[in-house]
């Protein structure tokens, strides 16, 4: 390919992958067109409602051009893309194909999907250092959470804490689920205003920084600790802990996904894969961790890692994420 097109308009097209080349959480502010090309510096193509402040936050990273009408960004597009253009459908409707279809006659046009995922594996620096945050923010507030909770309170008012406390500390909320009692049990809760009370407390939720993710998981048992539930629930989540060890020892670059799957097997049958990417999305590439996984782990992969069991009446499920090396991994 002589160019890259990623493009940028209204909630239902986003591409996340423009994160990579600004420098920072544009996807959701910005609307515009990515150019990037082969041993030039990328274009950003912003829309003129938000050139000026595009052109004062991007420049350092690309070079920001805009447009007055359709004529204008046609010629830009002809003039700066080459022969050979390749798109990214994961992030395009139908129609807006046809229209860059119909932009770009005369040009060769590449999906390049298969390539843009095999670049998302591997992490940068600079996105290494920025899932870091992310997941140092993610942590911190996990340990907030245990503090904010008591008998009464809903699932939805500590969801509501956690969206204020990543706000306040500079962070976007990835995503977030909070599940008390027996809705621990279900994969992916929406947390609702179900009460607490003496029980299982599983906690899923991430941090965003300049347009990178975490994901991390933690379940404990909130009030008095005795009776034949919590006993119940402390040998089942013994299981998920020694899993997690297990799968630690197998973690470093080489090793086959799949076998990180097989030390599942003393759990049951897992009804979701055991991990996936973590990066530009919460489920970044690699795309997932199965009992059929053939790929290889890389150095520079980051990866959530998340073992589970669920039960009837409640659900166990510890995730973290991992940075892979040479020689093993980085707990981020």
């Amino acid at each position: 390919m002589d160019s890259l097109i990623l493009r940028n308009f209204h909630e239902y097209w986003k591409d996340p992958l423009i994160n990579k080349y600004l420098g920072e959480e544009a996807s959701k502010r910005f609307e515009g067109i990515l150019i990037a090309r082969k041993k030039k510096k990328p274009i950003w193509i912003s829309h003129p409602f938000n050139y000026p402040q595009a052109k004062k936050l991007f420049s350092k990273n690309v070079v920001v051009k805009t447009y007055n009408n359709l004529e204008e960004l046609k010629k830009i597009l002809q003039k700066e893309t080459g022969k050979i253009v390749g798109y990214n459908p994961r992030h395009q409707t139908v129609t807006s194909f046809r229209n860059l279809k119909k932009i770009l006659r005369g040009k060769i046009l590449i999906d390049a999907e298969d390539m843009l995922e095999q670049d998302r594996e591997i992490k940068t620096t600079s996105e290494i250092m920025r899932i870091t945050k992310a997941a140092k923010e993610t942590r911190k507030v996990i340990f907030l959470i245990q503090e904010w909770l008591y008998e009464g309170i809903t699932e939805k008012e500590i969801e509501e804490k956690v969206n204020e406390q990543f706000k306040k500390d500079g962070y976007e909320t990835a995503f977030c689920t909070i599940a008390f009692g027996e809705n621990t049990a279900q994969i992916h809760h929406a947390s609702s205003m179900k009460k607490l009370s003496t029980g299982p407390v599983l906690i899923d939720i991430g941090a965003k920084y300049n347009g990178y993710n975490a994901d991390m998981s933690r379940t404990f048992w909130f009030g008095k600790k005795e009776g034949k539930r919590y006993e119940k629930f402390v040998i089942e989540r013994k299981k998920v802990e020694q899993c997690l060890e297990r799968i630690e020892e197998k973690i470093k670059e080489g090793t086959n996904a799949k076998e990180l799957w097989k030390c599942t097997e003393t759990l049951g049958d897992l009804p979701h894969s055991l991990g996936h990417g973590v990066g530009l999305e919460v489920h970044d590439f690699p795309l997932g961790i199965g009992k059929k996984s053939e790929w290889k782990l890389k150095a520079g992969m980051v990866l959530a890692i998340e073992p589970a069991l669920y039960k009837k009446g409640f659900g166990i499920r510890i995730e973290d994420t991992y940075l892979i090396t040479k020689k093993g991994f980085k707990k981020l």
